[in-house]
Protein backbone atom coordinates (compact mmCIF):
# COMPACT_ATOMS: atom_id res chain seq x y z
CA UNK A 1 0.00 0.00 0.00
CA UNK A 2 3.20 2.34 1.18
CA UNK A 3 4.78 2.03 -2.47
CA UNK A 4 1.23 2.03 -4.25
CA UNK A 5 0.63 5.48 -2.54
CA UNK A 6 4.17 7.10 -3.14
CA UNK A 7 4.37 5.87 -6.88
CA UNK A 8 0.53 7.06 -7.68
CA UNK A 9 1.73 10.44 -5.82
CA UNK A 10 4.54 10.67 -8.45
CA UNK A 11 2.58 9.91 -11.15
CA UNK A 12 0.39 12.81 -10.58
CA UNK A 13 3.20 15.23 -9.44
CA UNK A 14 4.17 14.88 -12.75
CA UNK A 15 0.92 15.10 -14.35
CA UNK A 16 -0.09 18.17 -12.49
CA UNK A 17 3.48 20.15 -13.27
CA UNK A 18 2.64 19.35 -16.97
CA UNK A 19 -0.91 20.52 -17.00
CA UNK A 20 0.10 23.88 -15.17
CA UNK A 21 2.26 24.89 -17.69
CA UNK A 22 0.24 23.76 -20.88
CA UNK A 23 -3.21 24.90 -18.75
CA UNK A 24 -2.80 27.24 -16.05
CA UNK A 25 -6.15 28.72 -16.12
CA UNK A 26 -8.09 25.90 -16.56
CA UNK A 27 -10.09 24.21 -13.09
CA UNK A 28 -9.44 21.36 -13.91
CA UNK A 29 -5.48 22.22 -13.24
CA UNK A 30 -6.40 23.78 -10.32
CA UNK A 31 -8.14 21.11 -8.71
CA UNK A 32 -5.17 17.57 -10.63
CA UNK A 33 -3.05 20.49 -8.05
CA UNK A 34 -5.44 19.46 -4.91
CA UNK A 35 -5.11 15.92 -5.86
CA UNK A 36 -1.32 15.74 -6.18
CA UNK A 37 -1.01 17.39 -2.69
CA UNK A 38 -3.46 15.21 -0.86
CA UNK A 39 -2.01 12.06 -2.65
CA UNK A 40 1.19 13.61 -1.41
CA UNK A 41 0.11 13.92 2.03
CA UNK A 42 -1.56 9.97 1.70
CA UNK A 43 1.81 8.48 0.81
CA UNK A 44 3.88 10.54 3.24
CA UNK A 45 1.85 9.26 6.01
CA UNK A 46 1.52 5.86 5.29
CA UNK A 47 5.70 6.09 5.28
CA UNK A 48 5.67 7.28 8.65
CA UNK A 49 2.94 4.40 9.87
CA UNK A 50 5.94 2.55 8.62
CA UNK A 51 8.90 4.25 9.97
CA UNK A 52 10.26 5.23 13.25
CA UNK A 53 9.68 8.93 12.81
CA UNK A 54 11.17 11.05 10.24
CA UNK A 55 14.85 10.89 8.46
CA UNK A 56 15.72 13.87 5.71
CA UNK A 57 14.00 12.16 3.02
CA UNK A 58 10.74 12.64 4.39
CA UNK A 59 11.24 15.70 6.34
CA UNK A 60 11.80 16.45 2.65
CA UNK A 61 8.36 15.17 2.02
CA UNK A 62 6.87 17.30 4.44
CA UNK A 63 8.50 20.15 3.50
CA UNK A 64 7.49 19.88 -0.20
CA UNK A 65 3.54 19.30 0.54
CA UNK A 66 3.83 22.90 2.75
CA UNK A 67 5.67 24.44 0.15
CA UNK A 68 3.04 22.97 -2.91
CA UNK A 69 0.25 24.32 -0.50
CA UNK A 70 1.52 27.15 -0.20
CA UNK A 71 1.82 28.02 -4.20
CA UNK A 72 -1.43 26.20 -4.85
CA UNK A 73 -3.34 29.07 -2.16
CA UNK A 74 -1.63 31.49 -3.65
CA UNK A 75 -2.15 31.04 -7.76
CA UNK A 76 -5.88 30.82 -6.54
CA UNK A 77 -5.52 35.12 -7.23
CA UNK A 78 -1.91 35.43 -8.51
CA UNK A 79 -0.74 33.43 -11.67
CA UNK A 80 2.17 31.40 -10.11
CA UNK A 81 1.84 28.67 -12.26
CA UNK A 82 5.37 28.43 -13.68
CA UNK A 83 6.80 28.35 -10.32
CA UNK A 84 4.36 25.87 -9.84
CA UNK A 85 5.11 23.96 -13.41
CA UNK A 86 8.70 23.80 -11.58
CA UNK A 87 8.32 22.83 -7.70
CA UNK A 88 5.42 19.51 -8.52
CA UNK A 89 8.97 17.50 -10.56
CA UNK A 90 10.92 18.74 -7.87
CA UNK A 91 8.46 17.20 -5.44
CA UNK A 92 8.28 13.78 -7.78
CA UNK A 93 11.64 13.58 -7.19
CA UNK A 94 11.03 13.89 -3.30
CA UNK A 95 8.75 11.16 -3.64
CA UNK A 96 10.27 8.61 -6.11
CA UNK A 97 13.96 8.90 -3.50
CA UNK A 98 11.62 7.92 -0.86
CA UNK A 99 9.72 4.99 -2.55
CA UNK A 100 12.96 3.53 -3.51
CA UNK A 101 14.76 3.95 -0.55
CA UNK A 102 18.54 4.19 -1.89
CA UNK A 103 20.22 4.69 1.40
CA UNK A 104 20.01 3.38 4.57
CA UNK A 105 18.88 6.51 6.30
CA UNK A 106 18.72 7.26 10.29
CA UNK A 107 15.53 7.55 11.72
CA UNK A 108 14.72 11.02 13.91
CA UNK A 109 12.71 9.59 16.52
CA UNK A 110 12.13 11.63 19.87
CA UNK A 111 9.54 10.43 22.40
CA UNK A 112 9.99 14.17 23.28
CA UNK A 113 6.72 16.62 21.95
CA UNK A 114 8.93 19.43 22.29
CA UNK A 115 11.46 17.84 19.87
CA UNK A 116 8.69 17.15 17.62
CA UNK A 117 7.42 20.60 17.52
CA UNK A 118 10.82 21.71 16.72
CA UNK A 119 11.11 19.15 13.83
CA UNK A 120 7.10 20.32 12.46
CA UNK A 121 7.63 24.42 12.90
CA UNK A 122 11.16 24.21 11.00
CA UNK A 123 9.77 22.40 8.09
CA UNK A 124 7.16 25.05 7.91
CA UNK A 125 10.15 27.71 8.12
CA UNK A 126 11.74 25.86 5.25
CA UNK A 127 8.80 25.58 3.18
CA UNK A 128 8.14 29.63 3.17
CA UNK A 129 11.45 29.90 2.52
CA UNK A 130 11.53 27.51 -0.47
CA UNK A 131 8.61 29.15 -1.83
CA UNK A 132 10.08 33.03 -1.51
CA UNK A 133 13.24 31.71 -3.07
CA UNK A 134 11.09 31.06 -6.15
CA UNK A 135 8.81 33.82 -6.54
CA UNK A 136 12.58 35.84 -5.95
CA UNK A 137 13.83 33.87 -9.05
CA UNK A 138 10.54 34.94 -11.04
CA UNK A 139 11.07 38.68 -10.08
CA UNK A 140 14.73 38.43 -11.21
CA UNK A 141 14.21 37.22 -14.10
CA UNK A 142 11.17 39.91 -14.97
CA UNK A 143 12.88 42.28 -13.81
CA UNK A 144 15.49 41.72 -16.07
CA UNK A 145 13.79 41.29 -18.77
CA UNK A 146 12.40 44.56 -18.18
CA UNK A 147 15.61 46.32 -17.82
CA UNK A 148 17.02 45.11 -21.55
CA UNK A 149 13.81 45.29 -22.88
CA UNK A 150 13.14 42.20 -24.10
CA UNK A 151 9.42 42.68 -23.88
CA UNK A 152 8.31 39.31 -25.77
CA UNK A 153 10.44 37.09 -23.50
CA UNK A 154 8.34 38.12 -20.28
CA UNK A 155 7.25 34.94 -18.34
CA UNK A 156 3.73 34.30 -17.63
CA UNK A 157 4.00 35.65 -13.87
CA UNK A 158 2.00 38.71 -11.96
CA UNK A 159 3.05 42.12 -11.43
CA UNK A 160 6.69 42.88 -10.44
CA UNK A 161 4.50 44.85 -7.23
CA UNK A 162 3.02 41.54 -6.18
CA UNK A 163 5.86 39.61 -6.68
CA UNK A 164 7.83 41.78 -4.45
CA UNK A 165 5.28 41.93 -1.94
CA UNK A 166 4.37 37.99 -2.01
CA UNK A 167 8.12 37.36 -1.80
CA UNK A 168 8.21 39.57 1.74
CA UNK A 169 5.22 38.15 2.64
CA UNK A 170 6.76 34.89 2.59
CA UNK A 171 10.14 35.58 4.00
CA UNK A 172 8.57 37.11 7.59
CA UNK A 173 6.69 34.39 8.21
CA UNK A 174 9.59 32.27 7.47
CA UNK A 175 11.63 34.28 9.19
CA UNK A 176 9.75 34.28 12.62
CA UNK A 177 9.44 30.48 12.40
CA UNK A 178 12.93 30.16 11.90
CA UNK A 179 13.59 32.40 15.04
CA UNK A 180 10.84 30.14 17.04
CA UNK A 181 12.77 26.67 15.64
CA UNK A 182 16.40 28.10 16.75
CA UNK A 183 14.59 29.08 19.93
CA UNK A 184 12.81 25.42 20.51
CA UNK A 185 15.94 24.09 19.61
CA UNK A 186 17.91 25.37 22.38
CA UNK A 187 15.59 24.67 24.37
CA UNK A 188 14.56 21.22 23.80
CA UNK A 189 17.74 19.74 22.23
CA UNK A 190 20.21 18.89 24.85
CA UNK A 191 23.76 20.38 22.91
CA UNK A 192 23.00 22.21 20.17
CA UNK A 193 27.19 22.42 19.68
CA UNK A 194 27.30 18.77 19.45
CA UNK A 195 29.76 17.43 16.88
CA UNK A 196 27.14 16.04 14.94
CA UNK A 197 25.00 19.43 15.18
CA UNK A 198 27.48 22.26 14.99
CA UNK A 199 27.24 22.49 11.42
CA UNK A 200 23.52 22.62 11.20
CA UNK A 201 23.54 25.13 14.45
CA UNK A 202 26.01 27.13 12.96
CA UNK A 203 24.71 27.38 9.39
CA UNK A 204 20.67 28.37 10.63
CA UNK A 205 21.94 31.00 12.67
CA UNK A 206 24.32 32.51 9.75
CA UNK A 207 21.01 32.52 7.78
CA UNK A 208 18.98 34.05 10.74
CA UNK A 209 21.66 36.70 10.64
CA UNK A 210 21.35 37.38 6.77
CA UNK A 211 17.26 36.76 6.89
CA UNK A 212 17.53 39.55 9.70
CA UNK A 213 19.58 42.02 7.64
CA UNK A 214 17.34 42.01 4.64
CA UNK A 215 13.88 42.71 6.79
CA UNK A 216 15.93 45.15 8.17
CA UNK A 217 17.55 47.22 5.11
CA UNK A 218 14.06 46.52 3.28
CA UNK A 219 12.42 48.28 6.50
CA UNK A 220 14.81 50.98 6.86
CA UNK A 221 16.65 51.21 3.32
CA UNK A 222 14.43 50.20 1.11
CA UNK A 223 15.87 47.65 -0.18
CA UNK A 224 14.25 45.84 -2.95
CA UNK A 225 15.08 44.29 -7.05
CA UNK A 226 17.98 42.04 -7.44
CA UNK A 227 19.51 43.22 -3.89
CA UNK A 228 16.64 41.12 -1.94
CA UNK A 229 16.28 38.48 -4.60
CA UNK A 230 20.51 37.86 -3.89
CA UNK A 231 20.40 37.93 -0.04
CA UNK A 232 16.81 35.64 0.05
CA UNK A 233 19.20 33.25 -1.90
CA UNK A 234 22.23 33.39 0.05
CA UNK A 235 20.19 32.98 3.33
CA UNK A 236 18.58 30.21 1.59
CA UNK A 237 21.50 28.19 0.48
CA UNK A 238 23.16 28.09 4.37
CA UNK A 239 19.66 26.84 5.94
CA UNK A 240 19.59 24.05 3.43
CA UNK A 241 23.38 23.60 3.40
CA UNK A 242 22.64 23.37 7.18
CA UNK A 243 20.22 20.59 7.29
CA UNK A 244 20.47 19.11 4.02
CA UNK A 245 24.14 19.32 3.19
CA UNK A 246 25.23 17.89 6.98
CA UNK A 247 22.66 15.11 6.29
CA UNK A 248 23.91 14.41 3.36
CA UNK A 249 27.19 13.83 4.74
CA UNK A 250 26.77 12.31 8.25
CA UNK A 251 23.87 9.63 6.52
CA UNK A 252 25.29 8.93 2.92
CA UNK A 253 28.42 10.03 2.32
CA UNK A 254 30.64 9.00 5.84
CA UNK A 255 28.27 5.39 5.79
CA UNK A 256 30.72 2.98 5.72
Amino acid sequence: MTQLSLWLAFIVCLAAGATYYFRPESRHTQNLGAIAIALHTLSLTQVLLHKDGFNFLTIGMLIAIIGNSLLWFSNRDKDLSLLITAAFPLTAIIIALNAISPWDLKQLHSASWGTSAHILIASVAYSLFTAACGVGILLAIQEYQLKHHKLKQLLRVPPLQVLERLMFEFIWAAFILLTVTIATGYYFIEDMFAQHLVHKTFFTIASWFVFAGLLLGRHFAGWRGQLAVKLTLSGFFLLMLGYFGSQIVLQILLVK
